[in-house]
């Protein structure tokens, strides 16, 4: 099966005082980390804390983005996955979903503070349409994409963000006090799994 690597990936940070909502609903990152080679970097993060100082939420999310131009036309796409490394550090059950981002120009351009609002909330490109969970493993690991996926693979690019569950329903207004990661290998550049078949007259 062909692969191709991400030519830019990498995840921004964002906190808020105020509420959820204003964090997931926020247009500015307060950190951007583009290519890091940490072997345990903080992918995906929801963080909550409440005391006598007041509250406060804290989200981390990753974008990936593919060129896929050289397979964007004269092959039919199936079986396509995106394949990353976590790492056991991980959060146990941790819920994620892909969906469409806006970011990373044409997979060509850093992440910048103002790419956090750059994802598309209402493109699940996941292709478990519930929850999947971030492994907790050291192993390499894939999530299987839908056909919008597909769909937006053969435009010539495929540019992901990988966020945590209720981030992407919007129902992270948590009253418990928690943090919970998932945590990625980044030595193991995210990349793209799929099933190439050359399409064209079929008879010799």
């Amino acid at each position: 099966m062909p692969t191709i690597n991400a030519s830019k990936y990498g995840y921004l940070v964002q906190s808020s005082t105020e509420s959820f909502n204003a964090l997931r609903n926020g247009t500015t990152a307060l950190q951007v980390n583009n290519q890091p080679t940490s072997s345990s970097a903080i992918a995906v993060r929801f963080r909550y804390v409440s005391g006598s100082k007041g509250s406060e939420w804290q989200l981390h999310r990753s974008y990936w983005a593919f060129d896929t131009s050289s397979y964007s036309s004269g092959y039919t796409i199936t079986d396509l996955q995106v394949k990353f490394d976590p790492t056991t550090s991980t959060t146990s059950n941790f819920p994620v979903a892909i969906i469409k981002s806006t970011a990373q120009g044409n997979a060509d351009t850093n992440l910048v503070t103002g790419d956090w609002d750059s994802l598309d909330f209402d493109t699940l490109y996941s292709a478990n349409s519930s929850t999947n969970y971030w492994p907790d493993t050291n192993s390499v690991s894939t999530i299987d994409l839908n056909s919008t996926a597909v769909t937006d693979f053969s435009s010539g690019y495929l540019k992901v963000a990988v966020v945590w569950w209720f981030d992407y329903t919007g129902g992270g207004s948590l009253a418990s006090t928690q943090t919970i990661n998932a945590y990625q290998n980044m030595g193991y550049v995210p990349r793209l799994q799929f099933t190439a078949t050359a399409t064209g007259y079929g008879n010799s």
